[in-house]
């Protein structure tokens, strides 16, 4: 009898069901994002440009800035894309712009193109009065790689304090 009862209970339908409850994410799972988005085959909308990238410069030492730039998870800044200039710096010029490694991205709209698909530095030498401040203008361009939507171009003035 209590075979019976095993057999009844143990069904390839209740083994099945059994299966499916086990794959039903916890509260915590969507807590962390993008549960909703796997499940039902969508993805997060992209968020604006000043969260997807950002870009802040520091002084090295006396010839030498570095721009930090910022690439959240899932975006990507194009290299072609990426001006690197002062303003307003009489006596000082840019000698060397030193750009890390890029990944090589089979992009849908610019076709192939060397792409910053993680947050990095670039060094820029520079020549003249350098310790005097200056402004550095920086442009750029970037996508977010999910849904295939590029951003306009942006363009960020960062002010350099003089070096001490």
């Amino acid at each position: 009898m209590v075979d019976l009862a095993f057999r009844f209970y143990a069904t390839p339908a209740v083994i099945a069901f059994v299966m499916a409850l086990s794959v039903i994410p916890t509260p915590a799972a969507f807590a962390q994002g993008g549960m909703v988005e796997k499940l039902i085959g969508k993805t997060a909308e992209p968020v604006s440009p000043d969260l997807a990238f950002s870009v802040k410069a520091r002084r090295v030492d006396a010839t030498r800035i570095a721009l930090d730039y910022s690439v959240r998870p899932g975006y990507y800044l194009y290299r072609e894309r990426m001006v690197i200039a002062l303003k307003d710096a009489p006596g000082v010029r840019i000698a060397r712009i030193n750009f890390p490694p890029t990944v090589t991205k089979e992009d849908k709209t610019f076709g192939r193109s060397e792409v910053f698909k993680a947050s990095f530095i670039v060094t820029v030498q520079l020549e003249g009065n350098t310790k005097a401040a200056a402004m550095v203008m920086t442009n750029y361009q970037g996508c977010y790689e999910a849904l295939g939507v590029c951003y306009p171009p942006e363009s960020k003035a960062i002010t350099i304090p003089p070096h001490s």
